[in-house]
């Protein structure tokens, strides 16, 4: 709970600079258009299908995006090391990779970009029980909202609320299979730099 209280308040905190970046900002607000790279970590906390998941993650991120006046639409694509599992079925089950393609849209008030993003996720997995251990690749999609301020035209901070939802995967074991689905809710928070 501590680290879901602490990702809030960063990310509130970021957006709530919009104020105080606009001012070192152009007067025009910001220009979101071109290439991205960040970096990103999130806290993952419940979700849906078989087994509840809890744990962290972080990593990567590159993008590129368009902008007509205050629309800003692009793509995204990201990769993160996680350490995100949970129990169920009489056993654990460990997320170690996450990483998504993403279309990113939504509307530029100033500095500050509100946004959605969908797409396609994928994830490895690894379900232990009774000693045993079994790995399966994950396929899914991922949806979320967020936003981002531009500190300058370089430099920008972001927030975001993404929904990872695999539906289910059939992990073999010596005592049968195991059929589990499992969707993670993380709040991520992330520094990126625009060329």
């Amino acid at each position: 709970m501590l680290k879901w209280t602490t990702c809030a308040a960063v990310g509130l905190a970021l957006l709530g600079s919009a104020a105080e970046a606009q001012d070192r900002y152009a007067p025009s607000g910001g220009d979101f258009a071109g290439p991205q790279v960040g970096g990103q970590i999130g806290a993952a906390v419940g979700g849906s299908g078989n087994v509840s998941t809890t744990g962290v993650a972080g990593g990567v991120f590159a993008g590129y995006a368009l902008q007509n006046g205050p629309i800003v639409g692009g793509v995204e694509a990201d990769t993160q090391v996680a350490s995100v599992g949970g129990d169920g079925h009489g056993g654990t089950l460990r997320q170690n990779w996450l990483t998504s393609l993403r279309a990113r849209g939504g509307y530029a008030f100033g500095n500050v970009l509100a946004y959605g993003t969908v797409g396609p996720a994928w994830g490895t997995s690894n379900f232990s029980r009774n000693g045993y251990n079994t790995d399966k690749s994950l396929q899914g999609y991922a949806v979320g909202v967020g936003g981002e301020v531009a500190i300058n035209r370089q430099i920008s901070a972001r927030a975001e609320l993404r929904h990872y939802e695999f539906g289910g995967a059939t992990y073999y074991m010596p005592s049968g299979t195991q059929k589990l689905s499992t969707g993670n809710n993380e709040l991520l928070v992330g520094m990126g730099v625009h060329f």
